[in-house]
């Protein structure tokens, strides 16, 4: 077979893994066919920059980015600290997915640094594991539970939690 065969095919079941991955964090279909197509271009236009170690992250970290982008922009963020999301974030050692839905988790990563925020989404809203989203991000798993650390820090110090 030729190389540009074993290519095609490797990104063809690449997309549809990340497709399914998409679907079942919660894109519409159109959506998640959408993102596959320009993360598609993406790969394309930047072939040569990418390698064999570095496309499957590559390509999970840029369409889960266009995923997290398009679900900011659809939902807006009109979620208020109440007394009942602020007494839940008294918890800080607790993992938060258990204590915040997911709309008061947006809302608590509006100001919080990109590089925090993208590992709190993967970790909290997408359910992704540290070794997961290391190798998402092609980062250390040291660097994800550090950043995630600092993240719900950050969070917990804008709601005038207490440490």
């Amino acid at each position: 077979m030729k190389k540009e065969n074993v290519l095609t095919s490797y990104l063809i079941n690449l997309g549809e893994e990340v497709f399914h991955l998409l679907l079942a964090k919660g894109a519409k279909k159109e959506d998640a066919e959408d993102i596959i197509q320009n993360t598609f271009y993406k790969v394309y236009t930047l072939l040569d920059n990418l390698t064999e170690s570095n496309i499957r992250p590559w390509f999970f970290r840029v369409s889960l980015n266009q995923y997290i982008d398009l679900k900011r922009k659809k939902e807006q963020q009109n979620i208020y600290l109440t007394e009942k999301v602020h007494s839940k974030l008294q918890y800080i050692d607790c993992e938060l997915d258990t204590i915040l839905n997911k709309d008061e988790i947006l809302y608590l990563l509006k100001d919080i640094k990109k590089e925090y925020k993208e590992i709190f989404f993967l970790k909290y809203y997408y359910d992704f594991s540290y070794e997961n989203i290391a190798a998402i991000l092609d980062i250390q798993v040291d660097s994800v539970k550090q950043k995630l650390y600092r993240a719900r820090k950050m969070i917990h110090a804008k709601t005038g939690g207490k440490h």
